[in-house]
C-alpha cells in the first residue's frame, strides 16, 4: 500500500482498456500497445515510465520521424495534439 492507503503496483502493466481508480504507481513500466485507452482516475506515478509497443509504438515512432524541421510536417503533428505545443 501506498502511503495514502492507496493500492500499489509497479514492474510491468500493460495498460490497454483498464481503468485504474486511486492506484499509486511505483517503479512501473507502463505498457500501452494500442488498443483501447487506459483510463486514469486520481492515480500518482512515481518513478514510472511509459512503453509503447505493437501498433502504439508504430505509431509514436512514425509521429517522431514526422517532428524534425526538415521534413516540413511538424505543423502537421503538432496541429494533431496541439497541446504538445503549448510549451
Amino acid at each position: 500500500m501506498a502511503d495514502d492507503g492507496r493500492k500499489t503496483l509497479q514492474g510491468r502493466i500493460k495498460l490497454d482498456g483498464k481503468t485504474f481508480t486511486e492506484i499509486a504507481f511505483v517503479n512501473a513500466n507502463l505498457i500501452y500497445e494500442g488498443g483501447q485507452p487506459p483510463n486514469f482516475i486520481n492515480c500518482t506515478f512515481t518513478q514510472t515510465n511509459f512503453s509503447f509497443e505493437g501498433p502504439a509504438g508504430n505509431t509514436v515512432h512514425f509521429l517522431r520521424a514526422m517532428l524534425p524541421h526538415q521534413t516540413n510536417m511538424r505543423g502537421v503533428v503538432l496541429g494533431l495534439m496541439p497541446e504538445f505545443g503549448a510549451n
